[in-house]
């Protein structure tokens, strides 16, 4: 457990239109990767770096919720260390860390870009990529009431009018 009744004190974040995510990150592979390769199923995205304490805390319950939601959702950690892939893949690896996919944002371009202002922060993105759910800060993913949330929410997603993106002033509003 990270913290003693976090789970329970954090109330369901509000559904918004997803933010724009469309900048390149490198995969694991070092090959460009874009979030909208992954459209068609829902997916968590974490974001996240070594030197961050809360980040490396949860890593252990992301890695077990990828294991209990299975091919419903496809769970992405993005890190945002300078050090990029070479950095974060071997920290990742002496940890066990295994199930999630695994992308690096070394200039942190995408997590600017969807309006990230610290560490972590996760964005739950339905499989049309429309709508999302913005957690900041840590959680227990592989909590049952988690779990739950998830699963609660994506089903909600399939059954609710998307939230319109606006353009205001040559910018996307969120």
């Amino acid at each position: 457990m990270l913290w003693p009744d976090l789970a329970a004190a954090m109330t369901p974040p509000d559904g918004k239109a997803a933010p724009s995510m469309s900048t390149v990150i490198r995969d694991e592979n070092d090959k460009d990767f874009r979030l909208d390769s992954l459209q068609g199923r829902p997916v968590l995205v974490n974001f996240w770096a070594t030197w961050c304490p809360p980040c490396v805390a949860e890593l252990p319950a992301l890695d077990n919720a990828a294991k209990q939601l299975g091919d419903d959702v496809t769970l992405l950690l993005v890190s945002v260390d300078r050090g990029g892939r070479q950095k974060a893949l071997p920290f990742l690896q002496d940890r066990g860390i295994t199930r999630p996919l695994v992308g690096f944002d070394p200039k942190a371009a995408l997590s600017r870009e969807m309006g990230v202002r610290g560490l972590p922060t996760s964005f739950l993105l339905s499989a049309d990529q429309r709508q999302s759910w913005a957690y900041v800060g840590p959680r227990e993913w592989d909590s049952a009431p988690i779990i739950a949330e998830i699963r609660n929410l994506l089903r909600l997603a399939n059954v609710s009018p998307v939230p319109s993106r606006q353009i205001s002033q040559g910018h996307l509003l969120v």
